[in-house]
């Protein structure tokens, strides 16, 4: 059997202005291409379909047309939800995919038979995947409880919490199928992209799952959520592919690509990293006012997006920095000032005893120029009370 891996399309990113939805789209056609010419069984997709909760159509027409691609190559699929994704949303498309052959877990359900998906390849080789869609710490509390485990001791272990989860799903593993799992969330050892949204990713705190909690007999473990494609240990047939494109500057000169399996029951797995080549390269140049001009004009025909970092020792003013950076290099997205160790400082003392939602004012005035709309400062204020209530009801729950 052969199995390709996927994960973390985002489609409706945009990145400073620029709408990555027609690369990611272009990247899915690609990997349609490679499924085809692959001769793969099925498709995992582990996740964050898209970036943000409410996608715009163009983004809803990338996604839904690959699984129709795939419908139409005969190739069934089955895919989760991310913490990007809106899990409602898709629960509710969940049986109008399934007539074009896509098999969505969208929310977990304390009946783990309700997390498993099995398929039929070519050759009559049965695939079963426990299928475990991303879940923050607190739902895996509130559901390991109705499930009737013992979390008193562990309301707030994470990790444990996911071990409990897993070993359900391996109950429905057969001795004559293909065996895995997948899941959209950290393991340890995962190596962050450097992303600008890695912030999500505190890789040293208990949010991550262990590889001894993952069970033995899960022949390939299809990871979503870290865009970097990799193998968290060695000891552990589990494989992040990364996203399909390179997402924000965090990313830029990685490699993206799929992962293609090879797999048979009772025998390990075959991994192997196949790359892809849509979507526009990113890169980062860094420079200082006297060599600004000379360092842009290596990178006239660069054919992505820039980023372009001026090293400013204490932060003094340069007025119009961001024309002059226009005017040699029409492609930058982002022009940046770094101010030093002794800028930072200052910044940082400037920072102290404000809240998220004056924070959240200053950034806004320095990025975009004009005062915070009130109806905009009124939603972050609503956000950030609804997420310091969820905080103080984990706390309680603790308690």
């Amino acid at each position: 059997m052969r199995l390709l891996h996927t994960a973390d399309f985002h489609a409706g990113r945009v990145l400073r202005g620029a709408d990555r939805t027609p690369e990611i789209r272009d990247a899915l056609q690609e990997v349609t291409g490679l499924a085809r010419t692959e001769k793969v069984d099925a498709v995992l997709v582990a996740g964050d379909l898209f970036d943000t909760v409410n996608p715009g159509a163009d983004a809803e027409h990338a996604v839904f047309e690959f699984f129709l691609r795939l419908k139409e190559l005969g190739i069934p699929s089955v895919a989760i939800a991310g913490n990007h994704d809106s899990a409602n949303r898709l629960a509710s498309l969940a049986g109008l995919l399934g007539w074009v052959g896509t098999q969505l877990v969208a929310r977990p359900t304390p009946n783990p038979r309700d997390l498993v998906r099995t398929l039929t390849a070519r050759d009559g080789t049965e695939l079963v995947v426990g299928a475990l869609p991303y879940l923050p710490e607190r739902r895996i509390v509130q559901l390991a409880d109705v499930m009737g485990a013992d979390v008193g001791a562990w309301r707030q272990k994470y990790r444990s919490g996911m071990a409990f989860f897993l070993e359900q799903l391996e109950k429905s593993f057969r001795p004559n199928a293909v065996n895995t799992l997948m899941f959209h969330g950290t393991m340890d050892g995962a190596r962050p992209s450097g992303s600008e949204r890695d912030f999500q990713f505190d890789l040293s705190n208990a949010y991550t799952v262990s590889g001894q909690n993952v069970p033995q007999a899960a022949q390939y473990v299809a990871l979503g959520h870290i865009h970097k494609p990799q193998q968290p240990s060695e000891s552990v047939p589990a494989y992040y592919p990364g996203s399909l494109v390179q997402l924000d500057f965090g990313e830029a000169g990685e490699q993206k690509g799929v992962m293609i399996v090879e797999v048979e029951p009772g025998r390990p797995a075959r991994p192997h990293f196949l790359e892809l080549s849509s979507g526009k390269p990113l890169k980062v140049v860094r420079a200082t006012p006297d060599n600004l001009e000379a360092k842009l004009a290596r990178v006239q025909d660069f054919p992505g997006h820039l980023k372009v970092v001026v090293d400013v020792p204490g932060g003094a003013p340069l007025p119009g920095l961001k024309d002059r950076v226009l005017r040699l290099a029409p492609n930058a997205l982002a022009v940046e000032v770094d101010k030093g160790d002794a800028g930072r400082e200052s910044e940082r003392a400037k920072r102290e005893g404000l809240s998220l939602p004056q924070l959240f004012e200053r950034y806004y005035r320095e990025r975009k120029g004009v005062d915070l709309p009130e109806t905009l400062l009124s939603a972050f204020e609503e956000a950030n009370r609804a997420v310091v209530d969820e905080h103080a009801d984990v706390e309680a729950v603790g308690t």
